[in-house]
């Protein structure tokens, strides 16, 4: 009696959304590394495992799915921001911003891409409006959203804002430990 000779198990089929996430994800990671300008959708592709033509299927052109990206990211802080909030309640002073600095840290070490992501959503910003209008918005967003949550005056959110900036440019440099701000 002869074996038949084993099947594969074809790998499950994504859903469009479950699609959709791992490009974003891929160019996240693209533009972090290359730029706005310095990033091909072909290598976004190829990082995300699809075709060139199914990014476009996706997004018109190379900006909505830059712009996509940022209000992905852009959630991920959010969130953070969010459970900062959870973990210790409104008006915690002190503890509070130390405690947004350790949900800013946290998100640096699990998503570092996510994070040179914003640096360069910044950089672009600075040479296209079309891109200027909706990072500067959600910018601001993010400040109002810290100081509604958490309950404190804008001077403090911008000095933990200051503190991620520096952060985020850090890590972009790749400076050394002592040049870093304390989290």
């Amino acid at each position: 009696m002869s074996q038949s000779p084993r099947r594969r198990r074809p790998k499950p089929r994504l859903s469009a959304d479950q699609r959709r996430a791992d490009l974003l994800e891929a160019a996240v990671i693209e533009f972090a590394q290359n730029g706005y300008h310095g990033t091909r959708t072909a290598d976004i592709a190829a990082r995300a495992g699809v075709s060139q033509p199914y990014v476009y299927a996706l997004f018109p052109d190379k900006r909505a799915l830059f712009l996509a990206c940022h209000d992905w990211t852009t959630e991920r802080i959010k969130e953070a921001i969010e459970v900062a909030s959870a973990a210790d309640g409104p008006g915690a002073g002190q503890d509070l911003e130390q405690t947004l600095a350790r949900a800013y840290g946290e998100l640096l070490d699990a998503r570092p891409y996510q994070v040179l992501f914003q640096v360069q959503a910044h950089a672009a910003a600075g040479a296209d409006p079309v891109i200027r209008e909706p990072v500067r918005e959600r910018f601001i967003e993010l400040i109002e959203l810290s100081e509604r949550l958490h309950d404190l005056p804008r001077e403090v959110v911008l000095r933990q804002v200051a503190r991620a900036v520096l952060g985020n440019v850090a890590l972009a440099l790749d400076l050394p430990p002592e040049y870093r701000p304390a989290v």
